[in-house]
């Protein structure tokens, strides 16, 4: 896959995380050098992503937040 710029070192934030389409996201940037910040709202499913992607070497933290809820992805954003 051809890439236009490089996210090594940077930050990604991948909402809903804890799905498939979320989780997928996460291990490509992990797998591309990204640190991942991973959010949804189930618990459970965030914990099982972000165990994988450091069992891969990444660098990953999971923050259960409702990015419905404005002051929620408010404090989660200042703990990322």
């Amino acid at each position: 896959m051809r890439t236009n710029f490089s996210v090594k070192d940077k930050v990604a934030v991948i909402t809903g995380a804890g799905g498939v389409l979320g989780g997928s996201l996460a291990r490509h940037f992990v797998a591309q050098g990204a640190r991942v910040a991973a959010l949804d709202i189930r618990k459970e499913q965030l914990d099982s992503v972000v165990e994988i992607l450091r069992s891969k070497g990444g660098q990953a933290a999971g923050f259960v937040s409702d990015v419905l809820d404005c002051m929620e992805l408010r404090k989660t954003a200042q703990q990322i």
